[in-house]
């Protein structure tokens, strides 16, 4: 059976999406935990504008690609607007970016790459609750990682008690498993994260629960 194309291309920039994913995602690592810095390098800021580019490709290329063009861009029309690099169009207009929203502008982009793990999976996985499982642990580990980033960025400075990365990502880790942290944030984007991270795991935890349930089930019956 000959492979489809648009399938295979699909494949290529699901793969390219979160590629450039983890290419912003090392680079806002380095920054925060090696330069101790938020604020992006001059080749970091080209990094995030050639990765936005792509994005941008990627989204018109899939809409061109779709069965229904005028439906895929409305449908996806937030894969767009992830993807504009108004981090480099702000700066090109000479603003100044208070700390907090210049960390989600960089982390904005990211959002394309959550989006492009769920559809390679899903074009690798041939159940459509395996890719979306697959997906949610994906997104776990993501934004356990991001929280940590941003965590220690804000509390390495004022908090004692954060002396190094380690210690902001075994805070993310226990938060998220619902488990705490003895560790009590003192600046109010810690204090956020502290109360959102718990939140997320009451979410997407017990339907990973119920899927292992199901899966289990399926074993069994299938013995049968």
């Amino acid at each position: 059976m000959k492979k489809d194309p648009t399938v295979s291309l699909a494949r290529l920039l699901d793969g390219m999406a979160i590629f450039a994913s983890l290419l912003l995602l090392l680079s806002l690592s380095i920054d925060i935990i090696e330069r101790k810095t938020y604020i992006l390098s001059a080749g970091v800021e080209e990094l995030q504008l050639f990765v936005c580019m792509i994005f941008i490709i990627d989204y018109v290329v899939q809409t061109m690609m779709a069965r229904n063009p005028n439906r895929y861009f409305r449908r996806n029309i937030l894969l767009l607007l992830v993807s504009i690099p108004y981090l480099n169009m702000l700066e090109w207009g000479g603003a100044e970016l208070p700390k907090g929203l210049y960390i989600v502008l960089k982390c904005l982009p990211m959002v394309r790459g959550a989006v492009g793990v769920y559809g390679l999976i899903r074009h690798i996985t041939p159940s459509r609750v395996s890719a979306i499982m697959w997906s949610y642990i994906a997104l776990i580990v993501l934004v356990t990682y991001l929280s940590s980033l941003v965590f220690y960025s804000y509390e390495e400075v004022v908090n004692r008690s954060v002396d190094n990365f380690g210690t902001a990502l075994w805070w993310a880790g226990l938060n998220v498993t619902t488990v705490g942290a003895p560790l009590f944030a003192v600046t109010p984007v810690g204090k956020v994260l502290t109360v959102l991270l718990p939140g997320l795991g009451m979410i997407l935890f017990p339907l990973m629960t119920v899927y292992v349930t199901h899966l289990v089930q399926r074993s069994l019956t299938s013995n049968v």
